[in-house]
């Protein structure tokens, strides 16, 4: 029995892991997509890049691993079926549901990885992935400063250069400074360097003038420098980082939230939801698995091929993937539904178990 059960567990793990490894990188690379803005624009590193993008991958593998599991579950046991492995087995005396239990193993693990991406993994990569990305949105010392351009950094502030050295110095450098529309200030240097400092972004001019009209608009002041710091951080809009969203809580500020607060307030039931959300995702691989198996063993033996089996399965696979957005959705609105969030993947499981049960045998009389 040990060496049956091994064997389909790795019929089963190999589908898994080619299908969570092909999936996740598919989805992974399309969500990327979105932060080559960002990168252009505050002129980060690769290394910058790719922190970004794996700080998503929690919240990917969460949505791909009980999808790749079913899939595994249906594609080796069609395997199994097909090269009449299933046939011997039952003929050796193994029951439809001892068959089915390497792969509750699997789905066990599945439960394992999810409950530890869905509690931990996932809220501390969003609250990351939200911090770091308000660091590089006011980072004005990485902002990319294109030549021959009239570049804004920020809304008060107009840069304009003429060339870059080789070694990344700016040559023929105009800034504006239009936070004071009455008193507008301009400054035009020779060279310019643009560095990050521990008391913030500088711009460093070298060799040139700061013009400021007066506030009666009849006035000018200009002044010579052969050295001139712009403090870049005076000019950056710092937006605060707001209400923590759902996905970037922990499983105890989901569930107790200060009510103290407008917005956790607000968003009661939202916050709740999330919370049995987490806990009842994970139920859903051994379900998703069960459902795979009932659909290629269940049932009576039919020598018609399994495709009509397998079409089946993946309906009764993609509608419990609905039925459970649809109930999340439900609960948000109507808390007092939330049990069905948890008695979705429940009862389909038992239903599939149902369906795997050995079919009784009607022994024919002997004649007289």
């Amino acid at each position: 029995m040990r060496g049956v059960s091994l064997y389909i567990m790795r019929q089963i793990a190999w589908p898994l892991a080619f299908a969570t490894l092909t999936l996740t990188g598919v989805i992974w690379l399309t969500q990327s997509l979105r932060f080559i803005d960002r990168i252009v624009n505050n002129n980060l590193a690769f290394g910058d890049f790719f922190y970004l993008t794996l700080l998503v991958l929690p919240n990917i593998i969460a949505i791909i691993l009980p999808v790749a599991a079913f899939c595994a579950t249906l594609y080796a046991f069609n395997r199994l079926t097909g090269d009449s492995e299933i046939v011997v087995l039952a003929a050796a005396g193994f029951s439809r549901l001892s068959l089915a239990r390497p792969a509750m193993y699997i789905s066990l693990l599945v439960m394992a990885v999810m409950y530890a991406i869905l509690l931990y993994l996932m809220p501390l990569g969003s609250r990351t992935l939200r911090e770091t990305q308000y660091q590089f949105r006011n980072d004005l010392a990485g902002m990319a400063i294109l030549e021959g351009v009239f570049n804004t950094p920020t809304q008060n502030l107009t840069v304009y250069v003429r060339e870059r050295d080789a070694n990344g110095d700016m040559i023929g450098v105009l800034v504006h400074d239009n936070r004071d529309t009455s008193q507008p200030v301009t400054m035009m240097a020779e060279r310019a360097t643009l560095l990050r400092t521990p008391q913030g972004p500088r711009l460093y001019m070298v060799n040139g003038n700061r013009q400021q009209i007066g506030a009666d608009r009849q006035s000018l002041s200009l002044l010579y420098f052969d050295n001139y710091s712009l403090d870049l951080e005076t000019y950056a809009q710092k937006e605060a980082q707001g209400w923590r969203e759902p996905s970037e809580r922990f499983l105890n500020q989901l569930f107790w939230p200060d009510l103290n607060n407008a917005d956790d307030k607000a968003n009661y039931n939202k916050l709740i939801v999330e919370g049995h959300r987490r806990l009842a995702t994970p139920l859903y691989a051994p379900a998703l698995i069960l459902i795979a198996i009932a659909s290629v063993i269940g049932g009576e033996f039919s020598r018609r091929g399994q495709g009509r089996r397998l079409a089946v399965g993946a309906a009764v696979g993609i509608f419990l993937q609905v039925l459970s957005l649809g109930v999340t959705h439900l609960a948000t609105k109507s808390p007092v539904l939330i049990p069905l969030m948890y008695f979705t993947p429940i009862a389909a499981g038992i239903i599939a178990v149902f369906l795997l049960r050995e079919p009784a045998r009607h022994l024919a009389p002997r004649p007289a």
